[in-house]
């Protein structure tokens, strides 16, 4: 991809007024908390498991990889990544340098030939000290580029749960066309607390999340991205990709390159003397610090190309031309130079709020967005692998071919605070999770697959600390929430929630969740990469407080009702219409105040009739496809 400098200069669209309509506010009286910019790593992490069978050390027998920065890993490695893949295994990787001379490519089959649709987990002991590094001089013609990791993307959308967590790649020297890591997942996957780093002539992507279509949603957590020519790539219009806490720094082409996606991205801190951020598609970018160093007063931090949507709040910029420009060019590699154009008001440097176009707004009430607080997740508890205690080990069956419900119960109730599932589980009846127990642990397996019992789980508690539970596929009888306990719900997929009137009050966590009609009492929630699949109403907030960053959605009804006073705001995302648009409104809401910036995707010609059903009092309005956008609709209630 050629340098933006090296380019002929774009015709300027026209002024930022020219996209729609300009939000310049001052801070009001509910600003969100202000939370982390960037990626931040724990130089102390240990990310260490119990000895198991579903837990397989790429450096032990058979595979023996040495982590020496000099042997030649890559047989070692792949064996092992064609071993486990679909196995819902997590693949190990202590600290060392692995050094790889071709891609590392996941597989559609496993070594013994059975269908693996994804449900892999890669993770390293700690990121600054657990490195993939390609050897110097692979990838050197700029028209074969290569990637370290590729992590397949076969076919539709149907390559589930995967994870890549706590690992460096490295692309080495003298490598111009080396790509970071290819990364793909469906319906929930993550890549978390990585770093991808090229030295000066190398890398052409950090992170390529666009080497093709279909691929999300999934989030993409605290990770950083140090040199390449684009630091992060998406392209493709479904199915919609969620950032938060990012770095891009040193790249010679763009920050993050969004060739089409639905992005959400939240913390994102830059530092270029190119464009941060060129997007065509839907961004909702949040809270972000766009640095640019010299020469960087030519361009815009943030290109928009073509006529693509944003949404942008809190976004602080030094350095460059202005905030945001916007490009109209046939060619993809165009680039906008400022100097000599006007700077309209609030262009820039900074700005509060801006979108590319007119809110929706049934009933009179203040245009921007209702600025929620933000709230970090509490930190997770760790305890030592030999505190864990391991389910398998009270007499739980691994495979799911018995019930392990007794001996599940009893490892709940052992007085461990982590409480291990490396497998698969049978249940004929609920287990208790109570107060004691700080955090369960899974590597992707499921839990009561033919849905025998309902609900698996019922979490208690009320005086407890917050319960953590992590990297389960599918939980398929569903959660009870009997207790006001904090909860985190990290990568768990298919799962459904039930609460009680004791859950009313909570504070709930998602982070990459899928589940189905969740309904939501007088909670606070934070979500990011929320997945609901079903066909009629998809979410209630019942009284509470929605926060989401990423939300996508398939299947026809209603996909948010907000009612008794409660407060919505989503920050990205679309529906995937695939059933029955016609016969629900997209966002109902009675009584409450709801932002959304959210698009729709419908190749069924059946998309949504009503985007908007509000009632206030006793008027109720309908917004018709055609009148009104859902990019933003807005609704303060009561209005100020």
């Amino acid at each position: 991809m050629p340098d933006p400098k090296q380019i002929p200069m774009a015709t300027i669209r026209g002024t930022c007024v020219a996209l729609g309509l300009l939000w310049c506010l001052g801070a009001t009286t509910q600003a969100a908390e202000k939370g982390q910019l960037g990626a931040r790593f724990d130089a102390a992490a240990n990310i260490v498991y119990p000895a198991s069978s579903a837990v397989v050390d790429v450096t032990r027998p058979p595979y023996g990889a040495r982590g020496d920065g000099i042997t030649d890993d890559t047989d070692a490695i792949q064996r092992a990544l064609t071993d486990v893949m679909g196995q819902h295994k997590l693949l190990y990787f202590p600290n060392g340098t692995y050094l790889v001379s071709r891609t590392l490519k996941w597989s559609k089959q496993n070594s013994s030939r059975k269908e693996a649709w994804g449900k892999n987990f890669l993770q390293g002991q700690n990121v600054a000290r657990t490195i993939i590094r390609l050897k110097d001089a692979t990838f050197t013609d700029p028209q074969q580029p290569g990637s370290i990791m590729w992590c397949g993307g076969f076919g539709s959308a149907d390559w589930f749960h995967n994870y890549i967590q706590d690992i460096t790649f490295d692309v080495g020297a003298r490598n111009p066309a080396a790509i970071g890591l290819q990364f793909y997942s469906n319906n929930s996957g993550a890549v978390r607390n990585c770093r991808f780093v090229a030295s000066a002539g190398s890398g052409q992507i950090g992170l390529d999340l666009g080497h093709r279509d279909m691929n999300g949603p999934l989030l993409v957590q605290n990770c950083e991205v140090r040199g390449f020519q684009i630091g992060i790539c998406t392209a493709g219009a479904v199915n919609g990709q969620t950032f938060e806490h990012i770095t891009l720094h040193g790249q010679s082409q763009f920050g993050f390159d969004n060739r089409g996606q639905a992005i959400s991205l939240r913390g994102l801190d830059s530092d270029n003397i190119v464009p941060a951020v060129r997007t065509y598609g839907t961004l909702a970018l949040c809270e972000a610090q766009l640095n640019g160093g010299v020469g960087a007063q030519q361009w815009p931090a943030v290109i928009n190309y073509n006529g693509g949507g944003i949404f942008l709040r809190d976004l602080k910029t030094t350095g460059y031309g202005r905030a945001v420009g916007d490009v109209a060019t046939p060619d993809w590699f165009a680039a906008v130079k400022l100097v000599g154009q006007s700077q309209p008001r609030g262009a820039g440097p900074h700005l509060d709020e801006y979108c590319s176009n007119s809110p929706t707004q049934p009933f009179p009430s203040p245009t921007g967005s209702l600025r929620l607080p933000i709230k970090e997740p509490p930190p997770t508890h760790i305890d030592e692998p030999n505190r864990w205690a391991n389910v398998d080990d009270f007499g739980a069956d691994p495979s799911g071919q018995h019930d392990s419900a007794a001996a599940i119960q009893r490892a709940m109730d052992s007085g461990a605070t982590t409480v291990f599932l490396p497998g698969f589980y049978a249940l004929r009846s609920t287990v208790v999770i109570g107060s004691r127990v700080r955090r369960i642990v899974g590597v992707g397996g499921w839990v009561d697959y033919k849905r025998q019992t309902v609900p698996n789980f019922r979490i208690q508690g009320d005086d407890a600390p917050p319960l953590c539970i992590e990297h389960l596929a599918f939980i398929h009888g569903g959660i009870e929430i009997d207790t006001r306990r904090t909860i985190v719900f990290r990568s768990v997929a298919d799962c459904d929630l039930t609460m009680t009137d004791r859950a009313a009050g909570g504070e709930l966590f998602f982070e990459d969740f899928v589940t189905h009609s969740l309904a939501l009492q007088k909670q606070r929630v934070w979500a990011r990469q929320l997945n609901v699949e079903n066909e009629g109403t998809h979410v209630v907030n019942d009284a509470g407080d929605l926060w989401v960053l990423g939300y996508k959605t398939e299947r026809g009804g209603t996909l948010l009702e907000t009612r008794q006073q409660g407060r919505s705001e989503i920050l990205g995302g679309f529906s995937y219409t695939t059933t029955s648009g016609k016969l629900a409104p997209m966002f109902v809401t009675h009584n409450s105040s709801v932002f959304t910036y959210f698009q729709e995707v419908c190749y069924t010609g059946d998309p949504f009739e009503i985007l908007v059903r509000e009632t206030r009092n006793e008027s109720t309005v309908k917004v018709r496809r055609g009148t009104g956008t859902t990019a933003p609709y807005v609704s303060h209630f009561p209005p100020e």
